[in-house]
């Protein structure tokens, strides 16, 4: 207890130059400098002196003043029952992309091809009267009629002698004489009948026939179109990008699916984005060069000048800078990269990627 009485007068001091020790030490601790790493990946730096820079968008070659992404739908709700591409595959145009259920059209088809068929031969009935099988019946009843007619003459002739001589009564003579009027009535008959069969069917029944075979061909026309949209087919030659249809699924032409994305990519066109307040300073058919962003070789993209969109439109993606405005405007401006370029070979170049692009002003 003697031995713990006699240190406690330095237990407080002890402890105060510990706790000055520390606080010295976290003093100098705090004042030195922080080191500033380097970025893990170095920010693009112009290759040109006066420049203009701006952000381009990779698209496909597509001629349009938008993405140039090509978003294939169905224009027919059906089922899919063949999807015939895949994913960065090449096609022509023409070539089948996906293919829709044609068991009810086909039939549809068959029937109307049936109508048709029947139409066409209605009408080539009528084209073909009269029949020649027809004509040997009425010519012989023509014949007949007038030999009834010529015999009845003769009866007559002989019954008006008769009555000239009082052999026979007035009214036999009228009998005689209305029989030759109705003999003559049945040549009339018969020769009637024998001309309307030789002149064929009438004109306007043939008419009535050619309009029925047109009809029952545009219906057929109609169907066959409807088998050709359940076949999507690609509209021009390019890379299939997205597949989004699988076989069984049911797919909508009200909603407004892409089922297909597909764009050329020979070559790629990269859309650059130029703020308003560079216009004046922007030289057409400059030199220009793109950086990839994140590159550590910092590899520069060769750029050639396709074209200019001459409407200024509202910038639709901004970079984060304070002096960029919500409402800021850009021109468009349309380059295009080398196929043969090593970056586009090591598809280090994909569509829909940003690159930080350059435009010589000097």
């Amino acid at each position: 207890m003697k031995f713990g009485n006699r240190l406690r007068p330095f237990i407080l001091p002890v402890i105060a130059m510990v706790m000055f020790t520390f606080a010295f030490g976290y003093a100098i601790q705090s004042q030195r400098p922080t080191l500033i790493k380097p970025p893990p990946v170095i920010p693009a730096i112009s290759p040109f002196g006066d420049v203009v820079a701006g952000i381009g968008f990779v698209e496909p070659s597509t001629d349009a003043s938008t993405q140039s992404i090509i978003s294939v739908g169905s224009q027919i709700s059906n089922v899919v029952v063949k999807v015939a591409v895949r994913v960065d595959q090449e096609v022509e145009v023409g070539d089948l992309l996906f293919e829709l259920d044609q068991r009810a059209t086909g039939a549809e088809l068959l029937v109307r091809k049936a109508a048709l068929t029947s139409a066409e031969a209605q009408l080539n009935k009528l084209e073909k009267q009269p029949r020649p099988e027809e004509l040997p019946p009425l010519e012989s009843q023509f014949l007949a009629s007038k030999a009834t007619l010529a015999t009845a003459i003769d009866v007559r002739d002989r019954e008006r002698k008769l009555l000239a001589n009082k052999a026979i009564s007035e009214q036999e003579a009228f009998a005689a004489e209305e029989a030759v009027h109705s003999a003559e009535a049945q040549v009339a008959v018969s020769r009637a009948n024998l001309e309307l069969l030789k002149a064929g069917a009438w004109e306007p029944d043939k008419l009535i026939a050619r309009a029925a075979v047109d009809q029952a061909k545009a219906s057929v026309e109609q169907t066959q179109t409807t088998m050709d949209l359940l076949r999507v087919r690609a509209p021009v030659a390019g890379t299939i990008l997205q597949v989004n249809v699988r076989p069984g699924e049911l797919v909508s032409a009200l909603a407004a699916q892409t089922l297909i994305v597909m764009g050329n990519l020979r070559p790629y066109h990269v859309r650059v984005s130029i703020d308003e307040e560079d216009i004046p300073r922007l030289k057409l058919n400059a030199p220009a060069a793109a950086l990839l962003r994140g590159d550590l070789q910092r590899r520069e993209i060769p750029l050639t000048y396709i074209r200019i969109e001459p409407a200024v439109i509202p910038k639709a993606s901004l970079t984060g800078a304070n002096t960029e405005r919500v409402d800021t405007r850009v021109m468009q401006i349309i380059y295009a990269i080398d196929p043969e370029n090593p970056l586009v070979k090591e598809r280090k170049i994909l569509i829909g990627q940003l690159l930080d692009v350059f435009i010589n002003v000097k």
